[in-house]
């Protein structure tokens, strides 16, 4: 499906030093009265990205207006994978406190921005 959303060119394209990537599938696993457990597929799960990126003030204003008012906090949008240099679709995952990036002050004008994603399969 595709989405009428793109990660804008004004915001960083590649992201800081702290990418991580967490990749898997869904397995059921259950014990026997002899041996081993046996594990089986279920599903498979979402990869998701946690990124960051050094912006400066205007990025961070551009960041937080995509965020809340085009994307308006659920909906899908294209990026561009750190590690496979392909265009994914994804969508920001909130943390457990709602909350959809975190600021962070490096230098005058300059600021960590930090948030997840989630690929959808």
């Amino acid at each position: 499906m595709a989405t009428p959303y793109t990660w804008p060119t004004s915001l960083p394209q590649q992201v800081d030093r702290g990418f991580t990537e967490s990749i898997g599938i869904t397995v059921l696993r259950t014990p026997m009265d002899a041996g081993p457990a046996k594990l089986r597929r279920r599903t498979t799960r979402p990869e998701t990205l946690n990124v960051s990126f050094l912006m400066t003030d205007a990025q961070v204003a551009t960041l937080e207006d995509f965020v809340l008012n085009t994307l308006q906090g659920v909906f899908r949008f294209s990026f561009i994978h750190p590690r496979k240099q392909v265009l994914v679709e994804t969508r920001i995952l909130p943390t457990g406190e709602g909350q959809y990036f975190s600021v962070a002050y490096k230098a005058p004008g300059f600021w960590t921005t930090s948030l997840q994603l989630e690929i959808i399969l």
